[in-house]
């Protein structure tokens, strides 16, 4: 890498870093203000720096949400000044006097777009599954409980419910479990726990809910063959075992938790039975769409630079608003698809995959306009 090389790369990472602080920043003070009273009322009578404390920690920890909401967006417009301002202070053309092609230029900007792709990519599939139950819990809320939503188990039938969930401890507190008649047990029967543990798969267990201080006891159950092999006591006695594959990442806020998951947890949550087909479908949608994000990412660098720096132009303004219109198309034909979806128009994975296939088009069409 040249130092020229080096010049243009550090100039385009200092570009998304201020757009990063500055965006987030606008984000927080819009936020704060109107979210102050939040923080203060489930603060209670703690002192002042302590509400600010919190409130500095909720947003920091949203930041990570915010990178992931506005990476690909901030990446494009770091692109878009750059070369803006290579063209405006003449820095391109004793570059073009020497013989180097002007796509060239680009080989360090992609570099860093893929270094930022890399980065985002840390922050989905490492830290942001970490910080699920954070970054959708209340504001100015010091646990990390969550309104639970009933769910049923649509391969045993089991019907899930309970007043708060705990994503970190992967507990329902006051949880109740409802059985199927005839299925599991011959009478009706909700199992109600005070506390319901999630337990992985073992050797010879499967995947369950460990319930804690369970009403009605285990010896009043009347279980059938198939409850007999879905419901165990535990050694103790006093708890009871019940196997289900509905994890605690599948009872709350289903239609956009599995955002927050990384891309293995969301596979083997689309392969996951238990789910209605209309949760599944939403899920590889958004799967599809996270695999295509990166390609639409760096294709969009690739249509930016012939239009900024495009050959004949009038002025820098004119190129960038012709850039940001030819993006914003882009953006709509990107909207159109999804809408389509939605109307059956399409399939989901065509719907994800149009947007990249128009765009690469586009980018290679527009490739000829480069200033030379």
């Amino acid at each position: 890498m040249t130092l020229f090389d080096r010049y243009l790369l550090k100039r385009f990472l200092y570009v998304f870093a201020i757009g990063f602080v500055a965006t987030y920043g606008l984000f927080v003070v819009f936020d704060a203000f109107s979210t102050a009273d939040e923080f203060q009322n489930r603060s209670g009578t703690l002192e002042n720096h302590v509400v600010l404390l919190r409130m500095a920690a909720h947003y920091t920890i949203q930041s990570f949400a915010f990178l992931d909401l506005v990476g690909a967006i901030l990446i494009v417009l770091a692109v878009m000044a750059v070369f803006a301002l290579l063209q405006r202070q003449s820095e391109i053309y004793p570059i073009l006097s020497a013989g180097i092609p002007t796509w060239r230029l680009a080989v360090p900007i992609l570099v860093g777009a893929m270094g930022i792709i890399l980065l985002m990519t840390i922050n989905q599939e490492l830290i942001i599954p970490r910080l699920a139950d954070r970054l959708q819990a209340p504001r100015g809320s010091h646990e990390s409980a969550l309104e639970i939503q009933t769910t049923r188990d649509l391969v045993r039938n089991i019907q899930i419910s309970g007043s708060h969930l705990f994503l970190d401890a992967r507990e329902i507190q006051d949880a109740e479990f409802l059985l199927p008649v005839p299925s599991l047990v011959s009478e009706p029967a909700t199992l109600r726990s005070r506390s319901a543990i999630q337990v992985p798969p073992g050797e010879n267990r499967p995947a369950g809910w460990l319930l804690k201080d369970v009403e009605p006891a285990f010896e009043s159950l009347a279980l059938t063959p198939q409850g007999q092999q879905n419901i165990f006591r535990s050694p103790d006695g006093n708890d009871i075992f019940v196997a289900t594959d509905v994890t605690v990442d599948q009872l709350y806020n289903r239609s956009a938790s599995y955002k927050y998951l990384s891309t293995a947890a969301l596979v083997r949550r689309i392969q996951n039975p238990v789910l209605g087909r209309a949760s599944i479908r939403s899920q590889k949608k958004h799967l599809h769409e996270r695999l295509t994000k990166p390609l639409l990412i760096l294709i969009s660098v690739l249509v930016t630079v012939p239009l900024t720096l495009r050959r004949e132009s009038r002025s820098v303004l004119m190129n960038l608003a012709t850039c940001a219109g030819v993006l914003g198309l882009l953006f709509v034909l990107a909207q159109s698809a999804i809408y389509l979806e939605r109307l059956s128009g399409v399939s989901f994975d065509l719907a994800a995959w149009i947007p990249v296939v128009v765009s690469g088009a586009c980018s290679a069409w527009l490739s000829g306009l480069v200033q030379t």
